[in-house]
């Protein structure tokens, strides 16, 4: 708190000062350069040695404080002082982001060397060791789950079609087989294309740079769709020795411990219109039906894409074999209920 309330002070006197300053008259070049060099590079300076570094903050806050410092430059210097900053901008910026840039890259690389060293294990998968590799330099807040997001829907999107899925070991539940995800993908692949040409077209009647936004958001949009497909395949729910994973592609996922489990009941069918408790994880297609409802005995924290979190008291899932998914849970709980009775004797 101390650190905080002189970052506080210093960052004040700096801006303000600056303020001032910058709007005497008689002002010289150079201690206008001097004075917008100081606002770009103190005030970042001063945040990493009292607050980043003495706390072993992710070094991102760095370039995210560096660009608050950019954005209350730009915001204190009068317009007519600003071709000073305007020109340190035009070589900074770039050179930020490809910096950015590389530190991701270079940790997404050690990660997939990480996960070479581990791959024997199946029930890991490449995002999550490319998480394990990033969240030193990234956190684990939203600029972490951000950049995991995006590289799902571009890794399931593109890259993983020169993989197949491994499906045959032990503890592995597809769900995708007969469910209408593939429809569905195909369906909303063909409007999003038909949609992007067509209004592409209209939009460049107006707006040239408004059409290409449109167009390249409708593109993302199709690489969602069929990354979220892929994902679905290469993603299954996953028995442990005491643990449930159920997900739906990289979209959501749970992990319920086995003991935590109250009960299991048949899912009631439901509309496309129903709603779904706040407290419920849903896990399927609204379109697809419900097999199973278990019961949590308290509740479990379920994510989803961009670092959401929600606990929730229910899960809904469906899978592609059902029943043999429901004897592996119930021999887990005959085994730790055998195991609790020869504890007590």
């Amino acid at each position: 708190m101390k650190r905080l309330s002189i970052l506080f002070v210093l960052l004040i006197v700096l801006m303000g000062g600056s303020y001032y300053t910058l709007r005497l008259e008689n002002m010289t070049d150079w201690l206008t350069i001097t004075i917008t060099l100081a606002m770009i590079t103190v005030g970042p300076t001063l945040i990493y040695f009292l607050i980043l570094r003495p706390r072993s903050m992710p070094k991102l806050w760095v370039y995210l404080s560096l660009l608050a410092c950019l954005w209350a430059a730009y915001l204190i210097i009068p317009s007519s002082q600003r071709g000073y900053l305007n020109t340190m901008l035009f070589w900074l910026l770039p050179i930020i982001e490809i910096s950015v840039i590389l530190i991701v890259v270079y940790g997404i690389v050690k990660g997939v060397r990480g996960y070479r060293s581990i791959q024997s294990d199946e029930k890991h998968n490449f995002l999550e060791v490319v998480e394990i590799a990033l969240e030193p330099k990234l956190g684990r807040g939203f600029v972490l789950h951000a950049v995991l997001t995006e590289l799902s829907v571009i890794y399931y999107s593109i890259f993983i079609w020169f993989k197949k899925p491994s499906i045959n070991s032990n503890g592995i539940f597809t769900y995708h087989k007969n469910s209408q995800i593939k429809s569905i993908v195909i369906l909303c692949s063909i409007l999003i294309f038909v949609e992007g040409v067509l209004f592409h077209f209209l939009l460049q009647m107006w707006s040239e740079i408004i059409a290409w936004i449109f167009t390249v958001l409708n593109v993302y949009g199709l690489l969602y769709i069929i990354g979220l497909y892929n994902s679905v395949k290469f993603l299954p729910h996953v028995i442990g020795e005491n643990y449930l994973i159920i997900r739906l592609g990289y979209q959501s996922g749970i992990k319920v411990e086995i003991n935590n489990i109250e009960s299991i009941q048949t899912a009631k069918a439901s509309s496309i219109t129903d709603k779904v408790s706040k407290d419920t994880y849903y896990s399927l297609l609204k379109i697809d039906s419900p097999q199973y409802e278990i019961i949590l005995k308290e509740p479990a924290l379920m994510k989803s894409s961009y670092g959401k979190t929600t606990y929730v008291n229910s899960v809904v899932f469906r899978a592609d074999n059902p029943k043999e998914l429901m004897e592996s849970i119930k021999n887990i709980q005959m085994s730790d209920s055998n195991n609790r009775v020869e504890e007590h004797l």
